[in-house]
């Protein structure tokens, strides 16, 4: 049974993802009261099958995304035999915009996502350096992808096969939106992820956008139960995709490029979604 209370504290989570992970970007003033959910644990059919469209929608947009990041890999991997690094270099950040969207649902797998998006200084002695930035490395540094890229190519289609057979409720739904925008102030906004192509934009961007999309998947759940708090929602996050678009395009903006102030700024908008907040942790 799908009870409203969690579908309030999801729409609420959702909003607090950046409170508390902006703090050394950016401090709101005041302090915000919590949002406490009602106490109902009854769901009428219009609620219930609001949760069911909404698992279905979510299904489907990883299912696409995950479809795309197969073909980019692809795509990458035609490119570096055929010695198209200029082409491979845009593949492979297509490819990394697509894990964005579904990093954190991948991440419960760490064997898979260490062959994935594992970070050079996250390699333990004695193991190798693979996936994503293995290749951006590569392709950065003028040297030879292809092994790297053959052993991406083989993962790509695990992961899609493992996406597929999720189905997360509305609540889990917005658990993964808290905690992709978690991940974006506490690795993407700092500089730390993209540490060969200095490209972090790509990640900020496709980060964000899927939180967006995650929240847009559970927004007419929220719409029922809490419509009010619900569109006060939506109109956060369309003030933070305003917000990423100022950064410009993603594949043409150097981490140099970003200032501190637009860093505060991006970081600005996304705590304002605090006063939204609710108490405990939002994972």
């Amino acid at each position: 049974m799908v009870r409203p209370w969690l579908a309030t504290l999801m729409i609420a989570v959702v909003t607090c993802a950046c409170a508390s992970t902006t703090a050394a970007l950016y401090q709101p003033s005041g302090t915000a009261q919590p949002v406490r959910a009602p106490s109902r644990v009854a769901s009428s059919p219009a609620e219930t099958l609001a949760a069911a469209d909404a698992t279905r929608v979510y299904r489907a947009d990883i299912g696409t995304v995950s479809a795309a990041f197969v073909g980019d890999i692809g795509n990458l991997q035609s490119a570096v035999n055929g010695g198209d690094i200029t082409s491979a270099k845009a593949d492979l950040m297509a490819a990394q915009s697509d894990f964005d969207a579904f990093r954190l649902l991948e991440s419960r797998n760490p064997v898979n996502a260490s062959t994935l998006d594992e970070l050079a200084t996250e390699v333990v002695p004695g193991e190798s350096f693979a996936g994503l930035h293995a290749v951006e490395r590569d392709l950065w540094s003028s040297r030879n992808a292809a092994t790297d890229v053959a052993g991406l190519a083989a993962q790509a289609p695990v992961a899609q096969y493992l996406l597929s057979r999720d189905r997360l409720d509305p609540e889990a739904i917005g658990t993964t939106a808290v905690d992709e925008l978690s991940w974006v102030n506490q690795m993407a906004l700092p500089g730390r992820e993209e540490q060969f192509s200095h490209l972090g934009v790509v990640d900020i961007t496709a980060t964000i956008r899927a939180a967006d999309q995650a929240f847009s998947a559970i927004e007419p759940v929220g719409r029922q139960v809490a419509p009010a708090l619900t569109a006060s929602v939506a109109q956060r996050f369309a003030v933070l995709e305003r917000a990423v678009d100022s950064l410009g395009p993603p594949l043409r903006v150097p981490d140099s490029a970003v200032s501190d102030r637009l860093r505060r700024a991006l970081a600005q908008q996304a705590a304002r979604l605090a006063p939204f907040g609710t108490s405990g942790s939002p994972s």
